[in-house]
C-alpha cells in the first residue's frame, strides 16, 4: 500500500522573507551556506559553498544542517540531490533547497530515501507538478504528499545490503573529488608563479 513521504521525513526550506542575496555573502566566516550552484548533479560541491554571518545562520534554526541530511533543489533545475556526510563548519541552505531528514530510520533507511529521490518514480512526480511552469518550483506541500510503495522490513534489509555499499562509495568518491580539487587549487597558483619547479621531474 502506498504511503506519503511526509510521514517519514523532516522537510524544511528557507522562509521566503529570510532569503539571502549574493551581496550578503562574505569572503570568509565560521558559517557556510549551500545554494543552487553548490548543489550539482553529482552532489554537493563544497568548493562553491558560500560564507554567511553568524546572525544569518542562527535566524533559521530549522535549516541548520546535520550529518545525514539529504538536500534537494526545489527551484529551477529541480531534483539535484546532495548528501551531508560531514560538516566542517555550521552550515545553512539558500531558499532554493529543501533540507530532508529521516525521522523514522527504524522503518525506512536514509539510503532508500536517497535513491527514491533519484528514481524515475520521483522524477515523473516532479515533471507532473512542474509541467508548463515558466519557473519550475516544487512546493513543500506537494513534496510531502508524494506517494510511494513502502517495502517490507525484509525487503528493506535486502535493499540496504546491496545499496549501502554503493552509496558509501559514491560519498567516498565525492570526498576524493573534493580533496583533489582543493589540492589542484593550492598547487596551480604555485606552478603558474614558478614557486614550484617541475622541470626536474621525470614524467
Amino acid at each position: 500500500m502506498p504511503v506519503k513521504l511526509g510521514d517519514y521525513l523532516y522537510i524544511k526550506g528557507r522562509i521566503g522573507w529570510k532569503g539571502l542575496k549574493k551581496s550578503e555573502y562574505l569572503p570568509q566566516s565560521e558559517y557556510r551556506i549551500i545554494n543552487g550552484e553548490t548543489l550539482t548533479q553529482s552532489g554537493i560541491d563544497w568548493n562553491k559553498a558560500g560564507y554567511i554571518s553568524e546572525e544569518r545562520y542562527i535566524e533559521s534554526p530549522e535549516i541548520m544542517l546535520k550529518v545525514g541530511d539529504i538536500l534537494l533543489s526545489k527551484d529551477g533545475t529541480i531534483g539535484k540531490i546532495g548528501y551531508v556526510d560531514s560538516l566542517e563548519l555550521p552550515t545553512s541552505v539558500a531558499s532554493g533547497i529543501f533540507v530532508i531528514r529521516n525521522t523514522k530510520p527504524d522503518i525506512i533507511s536514509t539510503t532508500f530515501i536517497y535513491y527514491l529521490l533519484k528514481s524515475r518514480l520521483f522524477t515523473s512526480f516532479i515533471a507532473a507538478r512542474t509541467e508548463g511552469s515558466v519557473i519550475p518550483h516544487l512546493y513543500q506541500k506537494d513534496f510531502m504528499e508524494f506517494e510511494f510503495p513502502l517495502p517490507t522490513a525484509e525487503k528493506m534489509a535486502e535493499f540496504e545490503d546491496v545499496a549501502e555499499p554503493m552509496f558509501s562509495q559514491i560519498v567516498n568518491n565525492l570526498n576524493e573529488n573534493k580533496r583533489l580539487a582543493a589540492l589542484r587549487d593550492n598547487l596551480l597558483p604555485k606552478l603558474m608563479s614558478g614557486e614550484l619547479d617541475v622541470s626536474v621531474l621525470n614524467l
